[in-house]
């Protein structure tokens, strides 16, 4: 998965120092800088240094560093939105504290954090039309102070991208796919932010489950050739077919409907199959991982053979004949 890099220093005015007692002052360099880092790519259109437009940023002062029993409270920073990358633009120039720490987490498209006691926690649920499943990142930098100089925010990608490319199994035949049904699939959860020095969060998820389809605006086609190579991907370039929840598979939960045809290629409305198999998936969906599933798909053809010819005999038969008539010749 390539790093894009979003060179992104947010245009900051130093302000007077009439702002709050709590701040240092301002010709002592004291506001806070950002720029961000997008890891891994993960349609959804997969977020990069073109696309990355906004991100939100939420912070919040502590009087030391952040753990799992801190009770984090609003109102230093609150969903400051930042839009127009790489010239990143704010509405707010935001200070460092005099002392104590600043925890910031960020999301991108936004989402309403919640305080629990230790990290910020959203609820997330999967669009069930896959054309408007996005992309989702976040970054958290936690214990941050005057002295940390400008905030790199390193956006991971929280879901998992599922692709599909099918091949077929039968020499010179051609293969139509009108539509995919992914079965069982959780579709909702809880993320937790962690301290992002080894993973920005975890997910939580609920028993709810969807079905997402997949109906091309015509056949997705493979043509296999003589020798048997030929395959093809369903997603176009730089998007992933099915944005989904990182979960588990491994209790055969989740099945897949593939519904196709299967012909001969030079003959190929002369179908061998015209239906819909189904397969159960397997292993785990991880976050940030681009999980592409590879189906054979099978023509049940039964090709007509011809056995070795056989020649039947001649039959000798015995032909009888009337006597000849004899003729007078005229006088």
């Amino acid at each position: 998965m390539k790093k894009i890099l979003l060179a992104a220093v947010a245009a900051l005015a130093i302000v007077g120092c009439t702002q709050n007692e709590e701040i240092e002052k301002a010709g002592e360099k004291a506001e806070i800088n950002f720029s961000t880092v997008v890891k891994g790519s993960t349609k959804a259109l997969i977020t990069t240094t073109e696309n990355f437009s906004t991100f939100t940023v939420c912070g919040y002062k502590t009087s030391g560093d952040m753990s799992t029993e801190t009770q984090l409270v609003a109102g230093f920073m609150d969903n400051e939105e930042f839009t127009g990358g790489p010239d990143w633009t704010h509405s707010t120039t935001f200070y460092w504290p005099i002392s104590g720490s600043v925890q910031f987490f960020a999301t991108s498209p936004q989402q309403s954090l919640t305080l629990p006691k230790g990290y910020p926690a959203f609820t997330y649920s999967i669009n069930d039309d896959i054309k408007l499943q996005e992309d989702l990142v976040a970054a958290s930098v936690t214990n941050k102070n005057k002295e940390s100089g400008d905030i790199v925010l390193p956006f991971k990608h929280l879901l998992t991208q599922v692709n599909f490319t099918i091949k077929g199994n039968t020499p010179d035949f051609t293969y139509k796919v009108s539509k995919i049904i992914l079965k069982g699939v959780k579709k909702t959860g809880t993320f937790k932010f962690s301290d992002g020095t080894t993973s920005v969060g975890e997910w939580t998820l609920d028993a709810a489950t969807a079905d997402y389809t997949y109906t091309p605006d015509s056949p997705v086609t493979v043509v296999t050739a003589t020798d048997g190579t030929g395959e093809k991907s369903f997603e176009t370039s730089g998007n992933a077919l099915f944005m989904l929840m990182p979960q588990d598979l491994s209790g055969g939960n989740i099945a897949l409907d593939i519904t196709y045809t299967a012909a001969p290629t030079n003959k190929v409305t002369e179908y061998t199959f015209n239906d819909t198999k189904t397969v159960t998936l397997k292993g785990a969906w991880n976050q940030a991982t681009n999980i592409r599933y590879t189906l054979e798909l099978t023509s049940d053809a039964t090709p007509i053979k011809f056995g070795t010819p056989s020649v039947g005999g001649w039959t000798d038969e015995t032909g009888t004949t009337e006597p000849a008539t004899p003729t007078t010749p005229d006088a």
